[in-house]
């Protein structure tokens, strides 16, 4: 069981700069992230976007602003996305540079049609549901006050 028929979404993996980690990064593995739940996913976000100093804010802003003109877009077109994943990336310099990137990978189907032909009416729902979750989970993360952050 995953969180993906709950959400539309599951974390497949996490790793990221962290100065707590003797290795100066955080790890999650894709079997670790199978048992998130609805309740622990934002946790694995918190821990995406901290390097063990502080929560990298501005890259979830960063990010929230991406992900709802992809919204915006899928809103309006008329096709299935099968079997996808969305590939977030950060970068952040010493300077306070920032670049950020997001992807929709792995696609093992896209569909405009369904298998009788006909022409789907109205935006994936499913993939429309993942993107909101995560939206609503960043939002979270993004709204939580410091000391909530680290316990």
């Amino acid at each position: 069981d995953t969180t993906s028929n709950e959400l539309g979404l599951r974390i497949a993996g996490v790793r990221s700069f962290n100065v707590n980690h003797s290795c100066k990064h955080y790890h999650m593995n894709k079997m670790v992230a199978r048992r998130l739940t609805g309740d622990t996913i934002v946790d694995a976000f918190r821990m995406f976007f901290s390097d063990g100093i502080s929560q990298k804010r501005r890259v979830i802003c960063t990010f929230l602003e991406k992900l709802k003109k992809i919204i915006e877009a899928v809103e309006n077109l008329n096709f299935r996305l099968y079997c996808c994943s969305l590939l977030l990336v950060y970068e952040s310099d010493a300077g306070g540079g920032i670049k950020t990137d997001i992807r929709i990978i792995d696609f093992a189907e896209f569909q405009t049609c369904t298998g009788d032909g006909e022409k789907y009416s109205g935006p994936d729902k499913g993939f429309l549901l993942g993107l909101y979750n995560l939206v609503k989970f960043l939002t979270i993360l993004h709204n939580r006050k410091h000391q909530q952050l680290f316990r």
